[in-house]
């Protein structure tokens, strides 16, 4: 394997295009022309026969569902003492007696009742990213708590000298001065979503402030009573563990002038005693910090210890992120049982917050380092291990296409230069009068 990472590759197409140094092509875009032609390029090698990225399990008659990552099959065989034997679609008029195979529904089903059968199949191919650069933010000096999109919460002091809660909207549309008078020393946490500031008190209240009406209510909170739930979309629930029956309820609300009126929508097992949720829309993958500090989750979290304590949580497209002083990292489901962590960074600065995982600009939070607040990328630069290395040049011609004709500037030398390097790569294929077709059609 051949270990590039995507920045490389997105560098070595801007030198082939004359564009170094320029930020003509913004980052979204670039990463929408990377993966656009990864994906054209492996469909190439699928049709070329390539088997660099194949991958295969066994079954015996019956249904068994498709992997996750599965892409496009490769090939479905009979296995017969170390022998392997083609087996072919079912035919649209053929009986379920032959030996045969078909994919519906995301399952693959056997006919004939063999008793020991290999699938290959090509993965779905990895998406491309690289990091985007810092982005210096120029807040003014202060303590902040926490943020969501363009707004930060921050210690602030009012005309009296009391230490007060202030927001700042760097799109100038939410900002508010000194909406609670609280001290530092009272405050354990601040949570701050789309319309709603949420602080988790030393005296076991949680108080929760309203942007748009500028209402606020106290509740009770602490270990036995509420704390935060956090939806993908913003929203804010209320959360609250029921020793008698050993359940967590989450709640939604209505604030009031001075009053908050609550609801139950969801009844959960486990999660005893754990604090500041976040989770999906549906309310049905739930992450969480339990008494110790600890993340734990709907399903289980493969060596939890691992992760540290995070200090911040937000959820993204299946994903928990986790943020603290010496790690950000990412959790993610693998074969629908176990969630892994993966630390993308580390010692990434002091955590203010999330401001979103924003896949339009590849940045996701925001940290304090050095005196200055950074907004940081939550995307990797994905290592690519490629085979060989006509991979990465035909890629790299790919991408130097797209910017010159983006420029109106002429493209038939890279153009030429491309063909070459395919035909190069072409020749380059195993040809075996032995292998096995990918797709059989013919019928039993």
């Amino acid at each position: 394997m051949i270990t590039y990472k995507t920045s490389d590759l997105f560098r070595r197409a801007k030198q082939l295009a004359d564009l170094e140094g320029s930020n003509f092509i913004g980052w979204n875009e670039s990463i929408n022309s990377i993966n656009e032609a990864y994906i054209g390029l492996y469909e190439k090698l699928i049709s070329c026969g390539d088997n660099s990225y194949v991958k295969s399990f066994r079954m015996a008659t019956g249904s068994e569902k498709l992997p996750e990552d599965f892409w496009q099959l490769k090939g479905v065989y009979l296995w017969n003492n170390g022998n392997l034997e083609t087996i072919n679609r079912r035919a649209d008029n053929s009986g379920i007696h032959h030996l045969s195979y078909e994919l519906r529904n995301g399952e693959i089903n056997l006919y004939g009742n063999p008793n020991d059968v290999l699938i290959e199949y090509y993965p779905k191919p990895m998406t491309l990213t690289y990091k985007p650069n810092d982005v210096n933010i120029g807040l003014e000096s202060g303590t902040y708590l926490d943020c969501h999109k363009h707004c930060f919460v921050y210690e602030d002091t009012d005309t009296d000298s009391n230490e007060t809660l202030s927001i700042i909207d760097l799109d100038g549309y939410k900002t508010t001065k000194d909406f609670i008078q609280i001290e530092h020393a009272s405050i354990k946490k601040v949570i701050l979503t789309e319309d709603y500031c949420a602080i988790d008190r030393t005296d076991n209240y949680l108080t929760i402030y309203q942007l748009s009406t500028g209402f606020s209510a106290n509740v009770a909170g602490g270990i036995s009573g509420f704390t935060t739930v956090v939806t993908e979309s913003g929203k804010l629930l209320l959360s609250k563990y029921d020793a008698l029956t050993s359940k967590q309820i989450i709640y939604d609300f209505k604030l009031n002038s001075s009053s908050l009126d609550y609801y139950q929508v969801k009844e959960l097992s486990g999660f005893a005693y754990c604090k500041y949720f976040v989770c999906d829309d549906e309310l049905t993958d739930l992450f969480a910090l339990n008494p110790m500090n600890k993340l734990t989750a709907t399903k289980t979290i493969y060596n939890p210890d691992d992760i540290g304590t995070p200090d911040k949580l937000i959820y993204s497209d299946k994903k928990c992120y986790f943020l603290d002083t010496t790690v950000f990292g990412v959790l993610e489901l693998q074969d629908d049982e176990l969630y892994f962590g993966r630390i993308i960074d580390n010692a990434p600065g002091v955590p203010v917050g999330f401001i979103g995982i924003d896949n339009r600009t590849g940045f996701g939070y925001c940290v304090k380092r050095f005196n200055n607040y950074i907004v940081r990328p939550y995307c990797e630069d994905t290592e690519l291990n490629f085979p060989n290395s006509f991979y990465y040049q035909i890629l790299s011609y790919i991408l130097a296409i797209n910017m010159k004709a983006k420029q109106g500037a002429d493209t038939s030398l890279l153009s030429s230069q491309l063909a070459m390097a395919e035909q190069n790569f072409e020749e380059t294929l195993g040809s075996d009068a032995f292998q096995f077709p990918r797709m059989g059609n013919v019928y039993h």
